[in-house]
């Protein structure tokens, strides 16, 4: 990939370290590798908890024909736009990262909660996340 090619499109783009920081437009960044690249896996989609910044969603692309990986690298505060569409791998990861981080992915039609039960409050890997007593004794073996 040329990675100069890509930043002088997505301008308010840039490499720090290994990977791309995007500042907007993360859906036409992953759709623009997507058909221009040739990146045809979403591997993964990693939650970062940078408490003062915001969540940092990391997309991990990968592509069969040049055998390559990408990272395109997003701050977000509670939502940005899914890539189901794109990659309906993207599924899982997004419900996860809504479950647990409680980032909305607009325009996932099926976002719900994978590990906490529907009615819990919070999302557990947030650092502002608060654990009280009820919320261990619910997760105490006793009750189990």
């Amino acid at each position: 990939m040329n990675i100069n090619e890509f930043i002088n499109i997505f301008n308010d783009s840039e490499l720090v370290d290994n990977k791309i920081v995007i500042k907007s437009k993360l859906y036409e960044a992953v759709e623009f590798v997507k058909n221009n690249y040739s990146y045809d896996i979403l591997k993964e989609i990693i939650a970062i908890d940078n408490k003062d910044f915001g969540i940092e969603l990391i997309y991990h692309l990968y592509t069969t024909v040049d055998e390559e990986d990408l990272f395109l690298s997003i701050t977000v505060k509670n939502e940005i736009v899914s890539i189901v569409d794109l990659f309906p791998s993207a599924q899982a990861d997004e419900n996860e990262i809504y479950d647990l981080f409680g980032i909305n992915f607009i325009g996932n039609k099926n976002l719900k909660r994978l590990y906490m039960p529907e009615d819990w409050e919070g999302f557990p890997l947030r650092k502002d996340y608060v654990q009280d007593e009820m919320r261990l004794a619910w997760n105490d073996s006793d009750n189990v």
